[in-house]
């Protein structure tokens, strides 16, 4: 055989080789996430892999109250046709960053949303920040649950959520509240109206920094995630936050102090996702999703959490802490106090209306929302109309 010829064959037999590769190749079994039953049925539907992102620890009490119960929860109800792929801590997305982070497509869900540290985006959210005389988590959360589900229009037939989530294009849930906040500080007490001039108080939103400034006091407007450093360098005197919150901070070492009876405000947030996202899902998971949200979030187990971890913390503080009402100030410490209360929810709505916003209404909804709930307001709120 000629060489021209043995080169002849020896391509042919190669292509050939090819050609059966590719038999066999397109003949394999798909590598996606569908597959086929052996009863030779339909394909199965493919897992939806959410990926998911907190600024919060995972020992954070918001992290075991809802966020992760949700997620169990959606993932056994779904069978498994729901996955959740989590980052936590900071990993992925810094606390405050949520929604960025939804709009750039680095993440599908947000664990949760800060609407309060974005007041120019979500003006109306601080609402939940007014200064309250009776609360607790039962009432926060049964009024939360109303203003974020609620069918109350507020302006233009427009509910809260639509004016708030829906116009940036969200699709959200009411995370839990816990108790309100409080200032604690790490040396300072008070007690006459004196005491509070000049005190530098951290504050995560806008409507806290009224309060504070209302008082005498410095707000020093920082994320809670920078406050611990602060209050041990002694750069700030004190806090705003939930007594509550205190062992997922690691603040319990360092209070001294705590006012109390002045209930300043609930930090609230949400959580969810982009509604372009949502509606990708099919109806019986976001029925799931859906039910599971609400429910979880007024739920006696939910509350339970924050009833234990408050019960914790005040285990962990026993003789280390002084805690004081405002009944117990001075005159005119009380007097300041409880004036400073009043003052924040005009000064709040008054800030609202010439943005723009509907201020009085948003501020009367959640004034009888929470009354409704069993709470209390300062009495010449109870005046608003």
């Amino acid at each position: 055989m000629s060489r021209f010829k043995s080169l002849f064959f020896i391509s042919l037999s190669f292509v050939l080789l090819l050609v059966t590769a590719g038999c066999v190749e397109k003949s394999s079994p798909s590598t996606s996430n569908s597959t086929t039953p052996a009863d030779g049925g339909a394909e199965e539907e493919e897992t939806i892999v959410l990926r998911a992102s907190s600024g919060l620890p995972d020992h954070q009490v918001w992290m075991k109250s809802i966020i992760f119960p949700w997620i169990e929860r959606v993932e056994k109800e779904t069978n498994g046709r729901v996955k959740f792929d989590v980052f936590t801590g900071g990993e992925l997305v810094t606390l405050g960053q949520e929604y960025d982070a939804l709009k750039a497509g680095t993440i599908d869900v947000a664990l949760p949303i800060m609407p309060l540290y974005d007041p120019s985006r979500f003006p109306l959210s601080e609402v939940t920040m007014l200064p309250l005389v009776e609360s607790d988590p039962k009432v926060m959360n049964e009024a939360f649950s109303k203003l974020i589900y609620g069918d109350y229009p507020i302006k233009d037939g427009k509910t809260f959520s639509e004016l708030e989530y829906n116009s940036n294009g969200l699709k959200t849930w009411a995370m839990t509240g816990g108790n309100a906040y409080v200032i604690s500080t790490t040396e300072l007490d008070f007690d006459s109206a004196e005491d509070f001039k000049g005190a530098r108080i951290r504050t995560g939103a806008r409507l806290s920094e009224l309060f504070i400034n209302n008082i005498g006091a410095s707000p020093i407007s920082m994320p809670q995630t920078d406050a611990y450093d602060a209050l041990s360098r002694g750069t700030i005197d004190g806090n705003l936050l939930s007594v509550s919150d205190w062992l997922g901070w690691g603040y319990t070492d360092l209070f001294k102090y705590t006012l109390t009876g002045a209930n300043i405000g609930h930090f609230s947030a949400v959580f969810g996702m982009l509604e372009e996202k949502w509606n990708t899902i099919p109806a019986d998971i976001q029925e799931i999703m859906e039910t599971a949200a609400r429910e979880i979030q007024i739920s006696e187990e939910a509350r339970a959490v924050m009833t234990e971890e408050y019960n914790n913390v005040m285990e962990a503080v026993e003789g280390k802490v002084k805690f004081e009402t405002v009944d117990e100030l001075e005159p005119d410490g009380k007097e300041l106090v409880v004036g400073a209360m009043e003052k924040t929810w005009y000064d709040w709505i008054e800030l609202m209306e010439e943005a723009g916003q509907p201020g009085k209404e948003t501020a009367i909804l959640w004034r009888d929302l929470v009354v409704e709930a069993g709470g209390k307001v300062p009495d010449a709120i109870m005046e608003l109309e």
